[in-house]
């Protein structure tokens, strides 16, 4: 049997290496051999830092049984759902419409031609009630495909038709002129905006999860996508619900077991109400994103000084947590993700076996700190925290807990500013005790669209703080970022592995990114040769994935130059307008059109900002979660994608100006030389570049006043 996956640059393929089972990559020489053979594909979609991953790995695909039952029935493919997102939405789209659920590892059954007709996630070894075994699934499997072939090929087309519809439906939602009764457009004026804006929060407030923070019940992940919409929403209206509604939300998280107190940063999602129990696995995508959101927290004026404070040091440890933990020595570049699980000396998994501290062990470092006695049980009793027994923690039945269980780091409230010194004192100890355990483990593959939202957000942070030494962090990030991942046309490579670029070109959300960094950079004082840069890859990114006919826009999430995706699904991959963990790849496309329009650049683009999000009005009131990146991007386009110009001012005015459009979410424009002086008079001016207005308004020497025509 070749080993197909031990040259893999992917990490996640590689730990897969030395199987039993005969995995081949994705690739069209698999689907080939599928044909050859005349059997289906078993597809398994996975990554390095999923938990039931590794159970399923290790239940079957290590056992020799039924890896013989998978080589003899079936051509088995491996993939990674981070270096290939596209594979992973096509079939996780079917995996919910036949299952009503999806997660991962993803488990499906496909035709030679990769057409889907059995699907599920995580099976275990042997029956558990109503759930199959990995082997009944892989029986039934075969004996449907070898007596009822042609049920199942009409089976798999239907599938694939109305998932390429469905698929095809939701992107077209996005740019469908919306129409009234009388079959007149439907323009989103200020007075439109502010009555969704009214009866979205109205439902957001209905979803709250009130005694918690958050949204909705268990598992709970970070609503990231939304919470840039109610910071920047509440940014300009302090008096709006955005702004507590998001404050709550934060609150809540920042002091709870998703947020790691000991060396910062966010885990992937909490399998309880109260955070209290995370999963382990932190990613780059999730702490990207909120690290420059609790950074707008900490000068938003919807949070007092202590929230603002404590939302300041939340995105400081995450950025620390970033340097130390994710950045990499051989290419300068951020990795994608820790493991959930800790591999131990012995060779068993523990998950988070990394992170948790029993009381005994908290004690004993606070003693070692230098705390008395009684500060030791002060500080150990304010945390709530759970074990690691997901389980135990949601039959609701009391835990039983002793002084060496270990557990989470949970504050139910915030910390005072004792508690927080006595918790700060024990931070070198805690520090210590975690660095001499086993690690979870490091996927060091580098993902373009995740790379370029921390560039982002640590370039809109460095603006916020005044922060020069943090802007040439996140220049660095994108000079090696651009080095590594983009060619002389602006295509963008979506992975790479020690610096050397992976195969295949970028996603949509890669390309979007990668733009909206260069201008964050641009905005935040990096200068302009950004912005030029931004407009590079927009004039790809817009020539090769949009394109407009008789019938309107069609927005495509990926190339798909192997032509595999177009067989699977009956149709082109077209891009989602609904958020998942990350914003939309059309929401992610609207903000970098969005701000090339208040940069005015000279890019020949098919559409405006306001094209691509036809589907915020229907969609928001009833599924906000779902919306949020959009409704942040159609907020700036309602206000007709304004930047901020310096005609004159003192490198004090410079910061003020760029502090001030970090926080409400307006570009400012890198300016003229020698515009910028000490003890130059502040001339600031608004510049509006939507559909309906192109033009500065008449500068002011004061920042509130040119502001006001947008308030």
């Amino acid at each position: 049997m070749s080993n197909r996956l031990a040259s893999a640059q992917s990490a996640y393929l590689r730990q897969h290496a030395d199987n039993p089972v005969d995995w081949w990559p994705w690739s069209a020489q698999a689907f080939a051999e599928a044909q050859r053979r005349d059997v289906p594909v078993f597809i398994s979609i996975g990554y390095a830092a999923c938990h039931w991953c590794h159970v399923m790995a290790r239940e079957s695909f290590e056992d020799d049984a039924a890896a013989e039952l998978l080589n003899a029935r079936f051509v088995a493919i491996k993939v990674d759902r981070e270096e290939r997102p596209d594979v992973d939405d096509t079939y996780m789209a079917a995996v919910q419409a036949m299952t009503g659920m999806g997660g991962w590892p993803m488990s499906v059954f496909a035709t030679p031609q990769g057409r889907v007709f059995h699907a599920g996630t995580y099976f275990p070894p042997q029956r558990r009630g109503q759930v199959p075994s990995f082997s009944e699934v892989c029986d039934a499997v075969h004996e449907a495909w070898t007596q009822r072939r042609d049920q199942v090929e009409s089976q798999a087309e239907d599938i694939a038709e109305a998932l390429a519809g469905q698929r095809r439906q939701q992107s077209q939602m996005a740019t469908a002129v919306q129409t009234d009764r009388e079959g007149s457009s439907l323009s989103m004026s200020g007075e439109v905006y502010a009555d969704l804006r009214a009866r979205t929060l109205d439902v957001l407030a209905e979803q709250e999860d009130e005694g918690h923070g958050g949204f909705g019940a268990a598992p709970k992940f970070p609503p990231s996508p939304l919470l840039g919409w109610l910071l920047e929403d509440s940014a300009w209206n302090p008096e709006h619900p955005s702004g507590q509604l998001a404050l709550r939300t934060m609150a809540a998280m920042g002091r709870s077991a998703l947020f790691d107190h000991v060396e910062g940063g966010f885990a992937r999602y909490a399998t309880d109400r109260a955070w209290a129990l995370p999963h382990f696995e932190k990613m780059l995508y999730d702490n990207a994103q909120l690290l420059g959101h609790y950074a707008r927290l900490s000068r938003h004026t919807a949070a007092d000084a202590g929230a603002r404070a404590d939302a300041e040091r939340i995105a400081r440890m995450t950025i620390e947590w970033l340097r130390e933990r994710l950045l990499l020595d051989d290419s300068g570049l951020l990795a994608s993700s820790l493991d959930a699980d800790t591999v131990l000396p012995d060779g068993t998994h523990a998950e988070g076996g990394t992170y948790i501290f029993s009381d005994a062990e908290l004690a004993e470092a606070a003693r070692e700190s230098g705390l008395s006695d009684e500060e030791a049980r002060r500080a150990v009793e304010l945390n709530r925290g759970v074990p690691a027994d997901e389980h135990a923690v949601a039959s609701g039945a009391p835990l039983s807990i002793t002084a060496e269980t270990p557990r989470t780091v949970h504050f139910d409230a915030p910390l005072n500013d004792e508690e927080r010194a006595l918790w700060d004192a024990m931070m070198p100890a805690l520090r210590r005790r975690r660095a001499s355990r086993s690690q979870a483990s490091l996927d060091r593959k580098v993902v373009a669209s995740w790379n370029a939202q921390a560039v982002q957000s640590v370039a809109e942070a460095a603006a916020l703080w005044e922060d020069a030494e943090l802007l040439d962090f996140a220049e660095s990030l994108a000079e090696r970022l651009w080095e590594t991942h983009t060619d002389e046309e602006g295509r963008v490579c979506r992975t790479s592995y020690a610096g050397k670029r992976g195969t295949g070109v970028g996603t949509l959300s890669d390309h979007a990114h990668l733009i909206s960094a260069c201008f964050a950079l641009a905005s935040a004082g990096a200068g302009s040769e950004w912005a030029a840069r931004a407009a590079h890859a927009l004039r790809f990114t817009a020539t090769h994935f949009v394109q407009r006919s008789d019938a309107g826009l069609e927005v495509l999430d990926t190339l798909d130059e192997e032509g595999l995706l177009h067989a699977a699904q009956a149709g082109a991959a077209h891009a989602s307008p609904f958020d998942g963990s990350e914003p939309s790849p059309i929401a992610a496309l609207a903000a970098a059109v969005q701000q090339a329009e208040a940069f005015a650049v000279d890019v020949d683009l098919p559409m405006r900002s306001g094209e691509l999000l036809q589907h915020v009005a229907p969609a928001a009131p009833r599924a906000p979660i779902a919306v949020g990146s959009s409704l942040l991007a159609l907020r700036r386009s309602v206000q007709q994608s304004p930047a901020l110009r310096l005609f004159g001012g003192s490198p004090e005015d410079a910061a003020q100006v760029r502090r001030t459009g970090a926080l409400l979410g307006i570009p400012v424009e890198p300016p003229a030389p020698g515009t910028v002086s000490k003890g130059a008079e502040l001339r600031v001016a608004v510049c509006l570049n939507g559909p309906e207005t192109s033009m500065c308004l008449v500068p002011q020497g004061d920042l509130r006043a040119a502001l006001a025509p947008l308030s």
